[in-house]
């Protein structure tokens, strides 16, 4: 695997994440470079993620990997690097994701979910295909 660094993201990692969150066509609501985790391979970031606080529960959420360096183990990186996070912020909060590629999220811990929180549930619909995606949540 490479020589991968996980960081909190600074305000020069800012154009990079926006540029790809417009490209991947991810969550930019209320998007801002401090709210955000990058992963740097040699110098150059190759992903980035965040964690959203939703009062009661937190969301793993806008997770990128640059198309070059994807399928190398960066994504279940950061992602698993997250969602220890958010367990270290508050460990009662549960965390979930919305998603179109649950088998990717399940290696973090992640289980498809039936019920899910509304605010998660209106994301779906606004996503060009709601039937592809999936309200996830770790399991403790």
């Amino acid at each position: 695997m490479e020589d991968i660094k996980i960081q909190r993201a600074g305000p020069e990692d800012w154009p990079y994440i926006k540029e790809k969150l417009q490209k991947y066509m991810l969550d930019a609501a209320d998007a801002d470079w401090r709210k955000f985790f990058i992963a740097k391979n040699e110098g150059r970031t190759v992903a980035f993620g965040r964690i959203i606080d939703h009062g009661d529960y937190f969301e793993i959420g806008s997770l990128g990997v640059d198309y070059y360096h994807r399928g190398k183990g960066i994504g279940i990186r950061l992602l698993s690097f997250l969602v220890e996070e958010a367990k270290r912020l508050d460990p009662r909060k549960e965390i979930y994701g919305v998603t179109h590629r649950p088998g990717f999220v399940e290696k973090a811990g992640f289980e498809e979910i039936a019920n899910a929180p509304e605010a998660l549930e209106c994301k779906k619909s606004k996503c060009l295909d709601p039937s592809k995606i999936k309200i996830m949540k770790v399991v403790h």
